[in-house]
């Protein structure tokens, strides 16, 4: 990587022989040293074209999340080019790639004195889907305070740590623009 570029960049991969169907995935891990920030653990999807590299729906994804937690295009690209470059070369190292299990981790140490302004939104939003549960009859009839349907009118609901309930994907669609409880402004993060 250029040495001006705020970043530093170390690639890694896992083969494994895979049980049934080969399990790809790439894991971005982002390291804010400069901040009180934990480190960012992104995992998608693994894709691949005909020639070993990243496919155009992986690449999308890793510019999105990167993007995201405020890594700046340029250094996006660069990243993204090293890793594709990266995976071509350890599809070709492969025996079986069709039977082969490959987790390619990227970590990025991003030393932006300004990146501290995000949160992990992505293991947020795990947490809100570990929280999900079906309906009680005592919710049924209580209103969902986004969209203002009953919340026994879906199956999936979510209690925030304020204890205040809503329909799993109104909450989900709501912390993606507002950080804390529809209803009582509680912080999330």
């Amino acid at each position: 990587m250029n040495h001006l570029t705020p970043y530093t960049l170390v690639l890694s991969d896992k083969k494994n022989p895979a049980c049934s169907s080969p399990k790809r995935t790439l894991t971005m891990k982002i390291k804010r040293p400069n901040t009180q920030q934990t480190t960012i653990r992104i995992s998608i999807a693994l894709r691949i074209s005909s020639n070993g590299h990243l496919d155009d729906g992986t690449i999308s994804d890793m510019e999105y999340m990167l993007q995201y937690h405020e890594i700046n295009f340029d250094s996006v690209t660069e990243i993204i080019d090293e890793t594709t470059n990266y995976v071509a070369g350890v599809i070709l190292t492969l025996d079986d790639v069709t039977v082969t299990d490959l987790d390619v981790i990227v970590k990025v140490t991003d030393f932006n004195p300004q990146a501290w302004s995000r949160i992990d939104l992505d293991v947020y939003t795990i947490n809100l889907r570990s929280n999900r549960r079906e309906s009680i009859p005592s919710k049924e009839n209580d209103i969902c305070a986004i969209f203002h349907n009953e919340l026994g009118a879906s199956g999936d609901l979510n209690t925030l740590v304020c204890n205040h309930s809503y329909h799993h994907q109104c909450i989900l669609g709501w912390i993606k623009m507002n950080l804390t409880c529809p209803v009582c402004r509680t912080m999330l993060a």
